[in-house]
């Protein structure tokens, strides 16, 4: 029988921070939330005498995370780019130089307390496109794929417990 207290309902936050070694810098509101995803691909391990695998072996890792950032700023924007660069109040964009930051989702556990993901190093990868329309708000769709980090993960996961 499941527990209704372990179902988790409610948003999270996403901050970003550039340079890796710099502060995170809230990303403000998005729409529909933020997406974790972490996909693996294996090899199953076989031999002629058996019907069933006799072990797996992970071949790659990935991990991503997803949003639409409803605060249309320059530094939400910035780091959305993965080809961008940043001057003062000007983006420049195609010095074919990818950006290495950090990323950190911070929503509510079973019990009450924080949970945070933590990725120490990750690239902003996909496409991002701008709409302003009528009566519409502008939102940043941006995607960030982890890298390996200095400690050889991709990130932590922790529970606060107070």
């Amino acid at each position: 029988m499941g527990f209704a207290a372990n179902v988790l309902v409610g948003v999270a936050t996403l901050s970003i921070k550039y340079p890796i070694g710099g502060v995170y810098v809230d990303v403000g509101y998005t729409e529909d939330g933020v997406k974790f995803e972490y996909s693996v691909d294996k090899t199953q391990i076989r031999v002629e005498e058996k019907t069933y695998p006799l072990t797996q072996v992970i071949n790659t890792e990935d991990l991503k995370v997803t949003a639409n950032l409803a605060e249309a700023t320059l530094h939400n924007l910035f780091v959305a780019i993965a080809g961008a660069s940043q001057v003062g109040n000007i983006i420049t964009i195609g010095n074919g130089v990818d950006k290495e930051m950090s990323v950190k989702i911070v929503g509510i556990n079973p019990a009450g307390f924080a949970r945070t993901v933590e990725i120490p190093c990750a690239v902003a990868s996909g496409t991002v496109g701008l709409s302003w329309r009528k009566n519409e708000k502008t939102v940043i769709p941006v995607t960030f794929d982890a890298l390996e980090s200095p400690a050889g993960n991709l990130c932590t996961i922790t529970d606060a417990v107070a």
